[in-house]
């Protein structure tokens, strides 16, 4: 057998793919020159096919015929790029269990106990800093709000990963794949006059925890996925009169991700799970602004417009072998090539939302809420690699959504309020261009909540929502190596959240 060196196999692997790279350092089994003609015959040149018979990419014993690179002769060029990629593209597509899209409405135990319902509107507390600015100079003291969520979601997979017709990835469909999480929010608001009010949010308004183990039937698709969302929210509102308030204010947002898979290298999986990793962060602003309008002491409405923010995003690549292949000086050199940086943009979409507030008698106030998402802004994502890697352009095609829901409070006693709600979040994606890192679909949120005032400067607020989520299928096809993902996902929420006001 004749000697290999480092400089033979790169001239060798020129129109090679990734894992057949990878293979033939590791086996290391046939000639150099037969080696090569083995190569142009998988990648489309059969002028030599004669010579190959019997000599295309061996499987090494004890390997899974249904994970055969690419599904039976597929090209998979650049494998590592594309793994690392296609979790680029999901970046910003990571969807919770919670909220529509990749948002999270869990601002305040209020709204919690009121299906979302009603921040628009109601101006009755300091979290109208992020909900309606507009309603800061509308409250009659000072005010500080703090809140603390428990998440619990789950999104069930049943079905099957396809690498070619009739050939399956094995492993299992995973189990709740949502992690629960605790999120937490702070508001506050300094009524400098009558007229002028000044406030501060702070909040995380995307978020997710998603954890697949790892032999389930998409881990190459996709494995762990985070994502947060880190807003700062000023604000002034000012009472231009009696009846008309208006509110504004910049936003400022901290995203950052991480996002795992398994990468197909066929025969070689037998020596363990290849993993791509790759994490980022981007930093960017906005604005929001608002008013409301009163008609009378028991009847106001409010509108707000909640701008898109523009993030550039900073994105790390790097890939972690199994030590048998990592031990391999080759491989670790072709890993190491693979890795690197690179860039995105990151849309985050504007919103108008509006509301109608009405006391019906002196105990019961009834809350109407409408929203409009401009999810459609999410056409495409560019990933843009700045260390020769491939600049993929990955379809998204999100449509606009609707938010919608009705919520009523009831005064039982003097320091006593109770609060529930109903509404519906349409959902941008179907079973098209849904995501392993995203099973969103469409929800029904039903809520209940109460306040309790023990004195007259403090408030507490207790809550909790049951999110119904109705089956999603998915239809994804990830590309030759990752597969086509063909099944349902099932999910449902909790939500339990706590807030404590002090007016003063």
């Amino acid at each position: 057998m004749e000697k290999i060196t480092a400089h033979d196999s790169l001239i060798c692997t020129g129109n090679r793919t990734f894992p057949e790279i990878i293979l033939f350092l590791v086996n290391n089994r046939c000639s150099f020159e037969r080696h090569c003609r083995v190569a142009r015959y998988v990648n489309g040149d059969h002028s030599d096919s004669a010579n190959v018979t019997h000599e295309k990419v061996r499987i090494a014993p004890g390997a899974s015929k249904t994970e055969a690179p690419g599904g039976r002769g597929k090209k998979m060029k650049h494998l590592t790029t594309t793994a690392a990629a296609g979790a680029a593209a999901t970046f910003i597509l990571a969807a919770p269990a919670y909220a529509s899209g990749f948002a999270l409405r869990e601002t305040d135990a209020i709204s919690l106990g009121n299906a979302y319902v009603g921040g628009v509107s109601r101006a009755s507390d300091a979290a109208t800093v992020v909900l309606n600015p507009a309603g800061m100079s509308l409250l009659e003291s000072s005010e500080l709000f703090g809140n603390v969520f428990y998440v619990g979601p789950s999104a069930r997979f049943s079905g099957q990963n396809y690498l070619a017709p009739g050939v399956r990835t094995s492993g299992n469909q995973g189990g709740r794949n949502v992690n629960s999480a605790a999120t937490a929010s702070s508001y506050g608001v300094w009524k400098v006059n009558k007229r002028l009010a000044l406030g501060y949010s702070f909040g995380t308004p995307f978020g997710l925890r998603m954890d697949y183990p790892q032999n389930w039937v998409g881990r190459y698709q996709s494995l762990v996925t985070t994502i947060t969302d880190y807003e700062l929210s000023l604000a002034a509102s000012y009472r231009v009169t009696n009846k008309l308030s208006i509110g504004l204010g910049p936003r400022f947002d901290f995203l950052s991700g991480r996002f795992t898979q398994a990468a197909n290298l066929g025969a070689l999986n037998q020596y363990g799970t290849t993993t791509a990793d790759l994490s980022g962060n981007g930093f960017g602003f906005g604005y929001n602004a608002g008013l409301m309008y009163k008609f009378d002491d028991k009847t106001q409405i409010g509108i707000t417009y909640r701008s898109r923010i523009s993030i550039p995003v900073a994105i790390k690549t790097k890939f972690a072998p199994p030590w048998s292949l990592a031990a391999n000086p080759f491989v670790q050199g072709l890993l190491a090539s693979e890795s690197g940086h690179g860039k995105m943009q990151v849309t985050l979409p504007d919103s108008v939302a509006f509301g109608f507030t009405r006391r019906v008698t002196p105990r019961l106030t009834v809350m109407l809420q409408g929203e409009w998402t401009h999810w459609s802004l999410l056409q495409q994502l560019n990933a843009i690699s700045d260390h020769g890697g491939l600049n993929t352009t990955i379809p998204v095609n999100w449509h606009n959504t609707w938010f919608g829901g009705v919520a009523v409070n009831y005064a039982l006693r003097k320091n006593v309020l109770l609060r529930s709600g109903f509404s519906y979040d349409q959902s941008p994606v179907n079973s098209r261009n849904r995501l392993t890192r995203a099973p969103d679909s469409s929800r029904f949120t039903l809520s209940a909540g109460v306040e309790y005032s023990p004195i007259k400067m403090v408030s507490l607020d207790l809550s909790y929502a049951h999110l119904f989520t109705p089956r999603g299928s998915i239809n994804n096809d990830a590309g030759n190596n990752a597969g086509q993902l063909i099944g349902q996902y099932s999910g449902h929420g909790n939500v339990v959240g706590f807030g404590m006001r002090t007016h003063f």
